[in-house]
This record gives C-alpha cells, structure tokens and sequence, in this order.
C-alpha cells in the first residue's frame, strides 16, 4: 500500500462493511484483511459484556460515590470494601484516571440526551454511551474517526490531517456524529443491525484500518 491509495483501501473495507449480513463477516473481515499488529488487543481490551444503566448514575449520586458533577466523592477509599474495586481504584489512582471517571459516568447519565454540550474528553464520553449497550453507540478513538475520516472524504488530496489526527477534540464532534448516524443508517444491512453489538465488531475493523493507513504513513 502506498499514501496514493489509502483511500481505496479504506473504501474496500467499508464497501466489504456494507454487504455484511453476521457478526461472523465482520469478524472474517478483520482476520484477513489485517496483520495481528493492526488489530484491537483483544487480552488487552476484552470485549465488554456488562452494561451500566443512567438510573445507576443516578443511585451512585444518591449514596454520595459519584459527586453532582459525575466526579469521585473524595472520601470513597474509605469505604471501599471489595479487594477487586480497591485493586482497580489504586489502579486509576496510579495512572492519574481517576478524573476521566467523571466523563463516562456523564456519558452513561446522558445517554437519552445529545451530547451538544460535551467538548471534552469526548473519547471518555462516548466509551460512557457505549457502555449503556444502546444500539448503534460505538467505541471511539483516533484511528476509527480516522478511517471513517477518509471514507467520507471525496479527494484524496484531503487525507493528510486525518493521517496525522492523534487526538479527538471537539473540533471532530460533527465527524463522531456522522459515525454514529452512519452505524445505524440503511448502508449498513438490516441483517447486521439487527444482531447485538454489531457495532463494536465494526469498531475493531476501523480501529485496525485507521492504525494500519497512520502506521503506513509514519
């Protein structure tokens, strides 16, 4: 692949998205198209099968674990009991995460709203949406928006911010938005979008496919 045709590439896979009827095409997709290298760690990012509701965003401000704001209650670690939650509180706590916390729970919580209002930390914010496992609300990150960057793109000539994108800021909102309508839209088969988290299987092809084109790139 060279940078003249990162472009066809990425309308090839789109194109192959767009005919899947099963979760099992998606996943052929991704195992023949790109090398391990390209592809989502799946040990390091398991496939998430919980889901968290706004109305436990809500029973967690009622006991005073989440503040008003979404953000921590500061006297939480004393009433950790869990050695799992305090394992992975001292693991935020650590990496310096525990105020990313506050854009997700925000995310969950607002789930039935749009997120007009959200310019910050919008990757955290989605993962949030994510979480509440509502049809069509997608991971995202730098190399998704990425692909779905230059699918949308008509010229080639207009690849070269995308090929450089390392962080999503509010400037990409509208770019997010197209994604999620685009997840639920009639290219995609009625067949797919009927299965659960079709969308999370899609997410990891463009994931690959932007990581691969920046990869290439560099």
């Amino acid at each position: 692949m060279t940078d003249t045709n990162f472009k066809a590439f990425i309308d090839t896979v789109f194109n192959e998205i767009k005919i899947a009827k099963s979760i099992g095409e998606l996943k052929g997709i991704e195992e023949r198209t790109f090398e391990p290298k390209y592809q989502m760690d799946v040990d390091a990012y398991p496939k998430i099968e919980f889901s968290i509701k706004s109305e436990e965003i809500a029973d967690l401000q009622k006991q005073g674990i989440l503040n008003a704001d979404y953000t921590l209650s500061n006297t939480l670690t004393k009433d950790l009991n869990h050695p799992l939650s305090k394992l992975l509180y001292a693991l935020a706590w650590k990496n310096g995460d525990l105020k990313k916390l506050k854009h997700i729970a925000k995310g969950i919580a607002e789930i039935d709203k749009t997120d007009a209002g959200q310019d910050e930390a919008l990757v955290f914010y989605q993962f949030g949406r994510h979480l509440t496992k509502t049809d069509g609300q997608p991971i995202i990150d730098q190399h998704v928006i990425r692909a779905f960057a230059v699918y949308q793109l008509e010229e080639e000539n207009d690849m070269e911010p995308y090929l450089k994108l390392s962080v999503i800021t509010a400037k990409h909102k509208p770019m997010i938005k197209s994604y999620i309508n685009w997840l639920q839209s009639y290219e995609l088969s009625s067949e797919l979008k009927a299965q659960k988290d079709y969308s999370y299987y899609i997410d990891r092809i463009l994931f690959a496919a932007g990581r691969m084109i920046k990869q290439r790139k560099s």
